[in-house]
């Protein structure tokens, strides 16, 4: 097919979509609900999203990045910052698009391509965050299971291979997907209107992995979840009669202080994890519903019920990247002792 009966083809085919049906919503609710999660909501989540990871890279760096611990959560903030960022550009280019040059043509057009994107572009980032979030559950309940060997086994530096290795892999796969690539200009006769369109996408194989590895790192995060809150009671319990059964009490206290400690740093694990599995439920949910049922597509009877999806999806994802800082600060001693420090809320001791 050449590219002049391609583009025929693309706006027959985007005339007859508009043709369809929109099932349950409409299109004046999905206009309305465009508004409010793509001109208000989403920016303002991604706005705050970014700055709260930026503020926990400082502190985390401050921190130091020596142990395993410390260096996923950095990374992991790097990877939530991106994705934040990505978030604003796919808003602030859905604004200028459908609110600022309606009609306008090649600036609605530009505005249109980098919506279309910097959602692609996203799901590096997002495969980066989930991959570091497996590895961070992965390793504690490790931690939980066999404290005595875990650090022998899986030390900080093959902590970092495992994400650096999987991050090239789904960077690779990102440009694989998107490296033929190319922008269609296609018209709406009935609206009169022009579409920027992105062509030629390895979408089968992109789908392929994501679906797979999202799956597959979504099951191991809640198996790590339900490990860790049945074997941290028993742990806890151990500590308790060997602290109780102690005759030293220097000891007891070393003990008493190093489960605090591991506690703390399992809350914030599970806490983290229950989060991400929280956000990407719809995400999850999506999938299914879209796998089961053939209208519910971009082009099917539920289009706006896709869309909505979409809408909704996107939020929580946001949120994800968003609210760590507040489990950090109250779940984690040394971030909130280190916070105070960088950010001068920590009383000053008179030495006089």
């Amino acid at each position: 097919m050449n590219q002049q009966s391609e583009t025929e083809f693309l706006a027959m085919n985007v005339s007859t979509t508009d043709s369809i049906p929109r099932g349950v919503i409409s299109d004046t609710a999905i206009a309305n609900l465009g508004i409010l999660f793509k001109v208000i909501l989403n920016p303002t989540l991604g706005t705050v999203g970014f700055c709260a990871n930026v503020v926990n890279m400082i502190v985390f760096c401050k921190i130091g990045l020596s142990d395993g611990v410390t260096q996923n959560f950095f990374i992991l903030s790097i990877s939530d910052a991106s994705l934040a960022a990505v978030s604003m550009v796919n808003s602030a280019a859905y604004i200028l698009y459908a609110k600022v040059y309606v009609g306008q043509g090649g600036p609605e057009n530009n505005a249109q391509v980098v919506y279309w994107a910097s959602l692609l572009i996203g799901a590096f980032p997002q495969s980066v965050s989930m991959i570091t979030t497996v590895v961070i559950a992965v390793v504690r309940c490790l931690c939980v299971a066999m404290p005595l060997r875990v650090k022998f086994l899986i030390t900080t530096g093959r902590q970092l291979a495992v994400i650096l290795g999987f991050s090239t892999v789904s960077a690779c796969v990102v440009i694989y997907a998107f490296a033929r690539s190319r922008v269609v200009i296609v018209h709406n006769p009935q609206t009169n209107e022009t579409l920027a369109m992105l062509v030629d996408l390895n979408w089968y194989e992109y789908t392929l992995f994501s679906n797979v590895t999202y799956y597959i790192g979504f099951a191991i995060v809640i198996i790590c979840v339900i490990m860790l809150s049945t074997s941290l009671k028993k742990s806890s319990d151990f500590r308790e009669k060997s602290t109780g059964g102690s005759s030293n009490s220097d000891s007891a206290a070393t003990n008493a202080k190093d489960g605090r400690r591991e506690a703390r740093v399992v809350k914030t694990v599970v806490f983290v994890s229950i989060v991400f599995i929280v956000c990407y439920l719809p995400s999850m949910t999506f999938t299914l519903i879209g796998t089961l049922v053939s209208e519910f597509s971009a082009d099917g009877l539920y289009r706006n019920a896709n869309l909505f999806n979409i809408m909704v999806m996107e939020m929580f994802v946001v949120i994800n990247v968003a609210v760590n800082i507040f489990i950090y600060y109250f779940c984690n001693a040394r971030y909130r002792a280190a916070f105070k420090e960088i950010f001068g809320r920590e009383p000053k001791v008179n030495k006089q």
